[in-house]
């Protein structure tokens, strides 16, 4: 059986995120999912538009599908479309090429992704980076 993302852990993370975030007045959304794309915590921001969490759950899903952050598929797709939109197919949510999702590992497995939403791409990438750092400390590595 594989490893388990806690919820502390996923707090953590989240949190990181969203006070990357403040720190330079941004509104987010933020997604935390696990190895299977199942939501773990999902928070969106006071004033973040009402649209990011999804965005943000979308970018953390692409990430755990193709086990790589979410900005990285855009190759993929463009390369191969029809690869791409047969994978989208095959999931039970929609993929995206968005900038802003990572995926999370302990130990060298995945145990989920992180998504963040609201901001421009590479803020978004920031605070999923600061998210995924807290996430490292959590576990020790």
């Amino acid at each position: 059986m594989g490893k388990k993302l806690p919820l502390q852990a996923a707090r953590a993370a989240v949190d990181a995120a969203l006070e990357c975030a403040a720190a330079d007045g941004l509104r987010v959304s933020v997604a935390l999912v696990d190895a299977g794309g199942a939501d773990i915590l999902v928070v969106r921001a006071d004033g973040a538009p009402w649209f990011t969490p999804e965005v943000a759950r979308a970018k953390a899903r692409t990430s755990t599908a193709f086990r790589g952050p979410s900005e990285a598929m855009a190759g993929l797709r463009e390369t191969y479309p029809d690869l791409f939109a047969l994978v989208d197919d095959q999931v039970p949510y929609r993929l995206t090429t968005l900038p802003g999702g990572l995926p999370l590992r302990h130990d060298g497995e995945l145990v989920g992704a992180i998504g963040v939403s609201g901001a421009s791409p590479e803020q978004d990438v920031q605070c999923a980076e600061a998210a995924r750092a807290a996430f490292a400390v959590f576990h020790g590595e």
